[in-house]
């Protein structure tokens, strides 16, 4: 089954109770599991049927006695076995139980295997191969992806020019991940325009490099100091402009404070996600992250911005320093301590 086909199953809810997904093309497997969750399990229930397992960790059979358990406080359990490839090396000890369990599986749970490639795990492709529903996830080709992008920007009411996306491609290749998030940097940027151009693309879009400005937001969202200036410095070293850096976090901060609106209003996801631009198969992620700051946390950090940003344009400090002041105090933004640029960083 190809990765389109099996989006539409989850749409009709016509999903085997077991399925394997094979392939290397991890964006698109994060994707196609969020989708799962979003269709079968509501916000409430997610937290009590919702597991993940990475292989390797399987020592024995109880997994798939979790597996015939009855939902809690739903119709749906979803189990999502990672790296299971992993699991050839208990095959010996849970050969017998799942295959009788790939038989005649709980009709409740969906359970996914992820397996990137079956060398190595001759036992377990031989039970999932035989009695599971296969999804292939190949990477894209540099032809498939001009159809992905426009297919991808269309589900946000964005569009792309032809030329735009050839960039695009020259500049980042066939990395989904990476298309993915220099796409939503630029949607950030336009905004009401709803259209990306080529000069856009060649304005905002740097050329592979060994960290991005997303990865160092993810970081900053995820609260992870040590990562995030380590990123800050891979990124000062490539060139990337200062005031860039903190223009792209601002409008970050402004989205997540509409989104912290929203959630409070109880206003659906799939609108949220409309609202502020973000996919929804992408939306409990970063709604997990959201709900680790309270509003007046999230203020703080425009407020951190703002005294970064005049730092930055009255020449201050190094603009390294400036950065790196702004980047710690964005990761302990539940600190009590006041923003470091109210005052001058030199005497």
């Amino acid at each position: 089954m190809r990765y389109s086909e099996f989006l539409k199953a989850v749409q009709e809810r016509k999903v085997s109770s077991v399925v394997t997904f094979l392939g290397e093309e991890t964006f698109l497997k994060d994707r196609a599991i969020e989708t799962v969750l979003n269709r079968f399990l509501d916000a409430e229930s997610r937290s009590f049927n919702y597991r993940s397992f990475l292989g390797e960790e399987i020592k024995d059979t109880s997994f798939l006695d979790e597996a015939n358990t009855v939902p809690m406080f739903g119709d749906h359990k979803v189990m999502y076995i990672k790296q299971a490839s992993g699991l050839e090396r208990s095959m010996s000890r849970i050969k017998d139980y799942l295959e009788r369990y790939l038989d005649q599986p709980s009709s409740s749970t969906l359970l996914i295997f992820d397996v990137n490639k079956w060398e190595g795990s001759a036992k377990l492709k031989g039970a999932l191969s035989k009695k599971t529903t296969l999804v292939e996830f190949n990477p894209l080709s540099e032809k498939e992806i001009p159809s992905w992008v426009n297919g991808h920007l269309r589900g946000l009411n964005f569009q792309i020019d032809p030329a735009a996306v050839q960039s695009l491609t020259e500049r980042l290749g066939t990395d989904l991940q990476r298309l993915s998030a220099e796409l939503e940097k630029l949607m950030l940027f336009l905004q009401s325009e709803r259209k990306i151009t080529l000069e856009d693309v060649e304005n905002a879009v740097g050329y592979t490099a060994t960290a991005s400005v997303w990865e160092w937001s993810e970081a900053l969202l995820d609260q992870n100091t040590e990562k995030a200036v380590h990123l800050l410095h891979d990124l000062l070293e490539k060139g990337e402009q200062p005031v860039y850096c903190i223009a792209l976090l601002a409008k970050q901060y402004e989205k997540m404070i509409l989104a912290k609106e929203l959630v409070l209003q109880r206003i659906p996801q799939a609108t949220i996600a409309q609202k502020i631009n973000k996919p929804v198969y992408f939306l409990q992620k970063y709604l997990t992250q959201l709900a680790r700051f309270r509003m007046t946390d999230l203020i703080k950090a425009i407020r951190v911005l703002s005294f970064a940003d005049r730092a930055l344009k009255s020449g201050q400090a190094k603009e390294s320093t400036i950065l790196e002041l702004m980047t710690i105090q964005l990761c302990n933004l539940k600190e009590p301590a006041p923003a470091t640029f109210d005052v001058p960083l030199m005497s």
